[in-house]
């Protein structure tokens, strides 16, 4: 696929796409650096309450300093699509690793301790990230854990980050409390608990059920245990995940660190102390190499009526782009986001759009990532009336050959008598055995030539359709 430009940046390959938008492995030429972009869907940066909960929001994830915390370098608009540009991470995302192979149990509980330090800094600083999951934890090539996508997390106390209300989330890891638009830090512990259980088991927690089950399990099953999956698996973990996916978040630990804490305490580990790698700016030839293949499709995802959500996309490890020969065009603004105080933004008009008939560059910001439905053939009615006319004439002139006394010759192993149907003599003898037939009469096949490349594929109104076609 050929790059593309987005502002300043430039695209190499899309990484994923999820509810709120796409993911993109981009250079940025400014900072000379491969990064992570997060291209949101039009539609957010229609919605005035939502642009502001989106500066917010990203301005506190930008903020938050904690090293398991994936570091956001830049957001804002261009084109009229809103975007986060994050740090890229070589590694996979333990949804890959879980499929790729078996997890020890030490594993499980080292990657969830980490991720867990990054919650409780986030809750601290008052945002609730909402979307904790397996593919939103990277764990670098040293090991290092970083949990991404904080920069479309919905901040504490605030009403909906989106005019649809709709609640948007991963269902297989959703809190009870979030079907009905409600939750604050404890719905991330009962998430971290699910995915606590799936890296101990290589299963989610209630399964791959339809939604209407999953949602039923997480509001009236008990929480699975994970040692009646595997034997090998510390009986005294069950009562973590237990507490953890509590249906009441009263009854679950008060912060994911806790969770973290008892989890070590269940198999007799200790803190291990990890020292944060250096994330070096990546070429284009050095960032393939690194990247572990696309999954096949999106994690289900659950969209609900009539409750509070956050813009919570499926996010996927980061690719690669080249840097771009010019400046992006004019309309582009973005926000360096230093972590510590931040300046208020300043707002760019957008590019008007292009005129008809007027040849603009590819940049994903003019244009759309859903292709425009197919426009229907003006002339369809008159291909449908010849068509028929075409079929109409075939079967008058077979059944006057039918009359006309036409026909070929059939048998059958029962009959080897049987006699023949007036025909054209055949041109010669055949070589091989004849297969042999059920008795039956047909008209003779008549051929009508058509023109080639003229008319277009149809259908005989009234007609069943093809099953390639269907």
């Amino acid at each position: 696929m050929s790059a593309r430009e987005f502002g300043r940046y430039r695209l190499d390959r899309r990484l994923g796409r999820g509810a709120a938008g796409e993911v993109w492995l981009a250079y940025d030429p400014t900072d000379a650096r491969t990064v992570a972009l997060k291209i949101l869907s039009g539609s957010a940066a229609e919605d005035a309450d939502y642009r502001r909960r989106f500066e917010r929001e990203a301005r506190i994830g930008a903020r938050l300093t904690d090293p398991h915390i994936a570091p956001i370098h830049h957001f804002g608009e261009y084109g009229g699509r809103l975007y986060l540009d994050m740090a890229y991470i070589p590694g996979l995302d333990v949804a890959r690793l879980i499929r790729s192979r078996p997890m020890s149990v030490a594993e499980a509980v080292d990657i969830v301790s980490q991720v867990a330090e990054a919650l409780d800094a986030a809750h601290a600083a008052g945002l609730v990230h909402r979307d904790v999951k397996p593919a939103n934890i990277i764990v670098h090539t040293s090991g290092f854990a970083y949990l991404i996508d904080f920069g479309i997390a919905r901040a504490a106390g605030q009403t909906t980050i989106t005019a649809t209300g709709f609640t948007v989330g991963t269902l297989a890891y959703m809190a009870p409390e979030r079907f009905t638009g409600h939750g604050d830090g404890r719905s991330d512990v009962y998430s971290l608990a699910c995915v606590l259980y799936e890296c101990l088991t290589a299963r989610r927690p209630f399964g791959d059920t339809d939604a209407v089950q999953q949602l039923h399990a997480h509001l009236h099953q008990p929480p699975p245990r994970p040692s009646a999956v595997d034997g090998r698996i510390p009986a005294a973990l069950d009562a973590v995940i237990a507490r953890g996916m509590a249906k009441r978040p009263d009854d679950r630990y008060r912060t994911a660190g806790e969770l973290a804490g008892a989890a070590r305490a269940a198999i007799g580990a200790t803190p291990v102390p990890r020292t944060p790698p250096v994330l070096q700016p990546e070429s284009a030839a050095d960032t393939t190499a690194a990247l572990p293949p696309e999954p096949v499709g999106p994690r289900p995802t659950l969209v609900l009526p009539g409750a509070v959500t956050e813009g919570g996309a499926q996010a996927a490890p980061r690719r690669r782009g080249t840097p771009p020969t010019a400046p992006g065009p004019a309309g582009h603004h973005d926000i360096p986001v230093p972590r510590g105080p931040v300046p208020p933004v300043t707002r760019h008009p957008r590019p008007a759009p292009a005129r008809s008939g007027t040849a603009t560059p590819e940049t994903l910001g003019a244009q759309s990532f859903s292709r425009p439905a197919r426009r229907r053939p003006r002339f369809a009615p008159v291909v449908a009336l010849i068509g028929a006319a075409i079929v109409l004439l075939a079967v008058v002139a077979g059944c006057t050959a039918l009359l006309n006394g036409g026909g070929i010759y059939v048998r059958t192993p029962s009959d080897p008598g049987a006699t023949t149907l007036p025909a054209a003599p055949p041109t010669e003898a055949p070589t091989t055995p004849e297969p042999e037939y059920t008795t039956a009469v047909v008209p003779p096949r008549w051929t009508i030539p058509l023109p080639t490349g003229i008319l277009p594929p149809f259908q005989i109104p009234g007609a069943a359709a093809h099953p390639a076609d269907r």
